[in-house]
């Protein structure tokens, strides 16, 4: 098998040699693969798990929602600047150097964060774990492209999306209940204990290629397409990408500033509820999300449109959190299927990587998402704190019994009118986004 790095983001694209390799597809890939995917799982746990720990936060640090908000993007600081150099250091690298130093940095910003004494000690925690979870993703993507079939690599992609949601619902109900039993700080260190254990585990199972045939071809092969600087030019230069960036940023709000931030306190506060109860509701977006990514491009190929799905994602997720946020008494019951299904309608935003993808020239295809990827995650490091921000604006002052901020149901609402306004500023988008099903490759 050749491997071919598209760009420098971790992207692979794995052509067909001669002869393929006996051990792509073996046992011992599969076993390869999935300590990959338990980093990955792993790391979206700990991206979230502030969630279900708003309250303890602001309490031990005393700070309100601007402030905690900012302290929770500072995981989305490194991760973000990370995307483009990660792709080349896990092709130069390999994955199992780079996921067992991954993990172990997860684990030493878990440990940062569990003692942290300061707010900036504890962005220093939250930051060097974003680090960390910077090549899950791209190190899963490496293990797909080198250990099995190219037939397969598709695949083996939206399996490890799969596993980042896995790793949200972990991060929420349950760890909701680790928390309250044993307390935020105690939490975090069995967290650290875990990612040792992957650590350990990575070292003792991955291995970078099924055997040295492999390396030689990508070494031989190392300088073919376009170079990093030539690709971000092409990129840079087509105002489609900045579109379709931008779209994705807007769309990804339900996970970065509801899902894994506030979701969990506004339904605490609209139905006088403990964090565990408000986690399990929050997970339905996840789990929905998880389902919306493989009907997306399935409905994308029904339609022939990429244009048509994102659209339909872009208005089906803005009319969903609309009603959660501002229908009234809506049960606690019924806000699980909303929920779900605002997490599905979300889902066909995963479209955006087909439609960077396809607009661009496909040797530089790696580079694209990579681009691509990188706007959509400030959506965290923008809309976490802005959040906080205008939770803090319209605070009456009141606190709880315990001593940390209390927002009522109105501060929530205004706060959360961003989240409409972006939904609907990311339908406007898409609408001046170029149809690319037709230019795709695979469609032909």
């Amino acid at each position: 098998m050749k491997l071919v790095e598209m760009g420098s983001v971790g992207q692979y694209e794995a052509t067909d040699f001669s002869q393929e390799n006996s051990q792509q597809g073996s046992l011992k890939a599969w076993a390869v693969l999935a300590c990959a995917w338990s980093f990955y799982l792993y790391e979206y746990i700990l991206r979230v798990s502030p969630s279900v720990m708003t309250n303890d936060l602001m309490l031990d640090f005393g700070v309100t929602s601007a402030a905690l908000g900012v302290l929770v993007s500072f995981y989305y600081f490194s991760y973000v600047a990370l995307q483009v150099p990660c792709g080349v250091i896990v092709d130069w690298l390999g994955p199992r150097k780079v996921i067992t130093f991954s993990a172990v940095l997860c684990v030493v910003g878990s440990v940062f964060f569990a003692q942290s004494e300061t707010i900036a000690m504890a962005q220093m925690g939250r930051f060097l774990i974003g680090a960390g979870s910077a090549c899950g993703y791209l190190s899963c993507a490496k293990v797909g492209a080198e250990w099995f079939h190219s037939s397969k690599f598709a695949m083996i992609a939206g399996m490890t999306m799969m596993m980042g949601t896995l790793g949200g619902t972990f991060g929420s109900y349950p760890f909701a209940i680790l928390s309250n039993s044993i307390g935020w700080r105690s939490s975090m260190f069995v967290a650290a204990s875990i990612g040792a254990c992957i650590a350990i585990a990575a070292w003792l199972i991955v291995r970078d290629y099924p055997n040295s045939d492999t390396r030689s071809a990508q070494k031989a092969h190392s300088h073919e397409g376009e170079s990093l600087l030539d690709g971000l030019k092409i990129i840079f230069s087509n105002p489609q990408n900045w579109l379709i960036g931008l779209y994705g940023c807007m769309m990804y709000l339900p996970l970065s500033a509801f899902a894994e931030l506030w979701g969990v306190p506004f339904l605490m506060q609209l139905y006088s509820i403990n964090n565990e109860l408000a986690s399990s509701a929050v997970i339905m977006v996840f789990l929905g999300m998880a389902l919306g990514s493989l009907i997306g491009p399935w409905l994308s190929n029904r339609c022939k449109s990429r244009k048509k799905i994102m659209s339909w994602a872009a208005i089906g997720t803005l009319l969903s959190f609309v009603t959660v946020f501002y229908v009234p008494n809506i049960p606690f019951s019924l806000m699980f299927p909303l929920l779900f299904v605002g997490g599905v309608f979300s889902g066909g935003q995963i479209l955006y990587f087909a439609a960077a993808k396809e607009i661009n020239p496909s040797n530089i295809s790696g580079t694209t998402i990579g681009f691509t990827n990188c706007l959509v995650m400030v959506s965290g490091v923008v809309f976490q704190p802005l959040l906080g921000m205008l939770l803090d604006l319209a605070w009456d002052g009141r606190m709880t019994a315990e001593g940390a901020p209390e927002y009522t149901l109105a501060t929530y609402k205004i706060a959360f009118s961003v989240y409409c306004v972006a939904l609907l500023v990311s339908w406007i988008i898409v609408q001046y986004v170029r149809e690319t099903y037709t230019d795709a490759p695979e469609n032909n």
